[in-house]
């Protein structure tokens, strides 16, 4: 028995040397970017396509070998214009009221007026429930 142990054991040690004889595979090529405005990121869009019609560049960023990093950027600068603060609907006049139009309301809501055909989906009733805002029926 400590004989097939001392082979198995001699077995290991030479297969464990082979594998750390080999070289292991570097990592990835990171490519390192700088996109600072859309005319930045439009040269680098076209410089890709274009390196993408070499089938080794393509395959081998297919397989992760390369990366791409951005360097250096500055973030964009927020857009000057912005659109209005949104107005919560006094009151819904719909058939059926859904959870997306729950969750178009915006976060200051806290009561939403339905008409009194109108019905809420159970979605809808549970995303009022779970944001807080009370329903209130209207009479016509």
């Amino acid at each position: 028995m400590s004989s097939l142990r001392d082979e198995i054991r001699a077995i290991l040690r030479e297969e464990i040397s082979a594998l750390m004889a080999e070289p292991r595979p570097a990592g990835p090529d990171t490519e390192r970017v700088r996109i600072a405005s859309s005319a930045e990121l439009n040269r680098f869009a076209q410089d890709l396509v274009r390196r993408a019609s070499d089938p080794d560049f393509a395959a081998r960023v297919s397989r992760g070998e390369i990366v791409f990093e951005m360097t250096g950027a500055t973030p964009m600068p927020a857009p000057l214009v912005s659109s209005p603060p949104r107005v919560v609907p006094e009151a819904f006049d719909k058939p059926l009221i859904t959870e997306r139009d729950i969750a178009g309301l915006g976060n200051s809501a806290r009561s939403l007026r339905i008409s009194a055909r109108s019905r809420l989906t159970p979605l809808a009733r549970d995303e009022a429930r779970r944001r807080g805002i009370r329903i209130e029926r209207t009479e016509t």
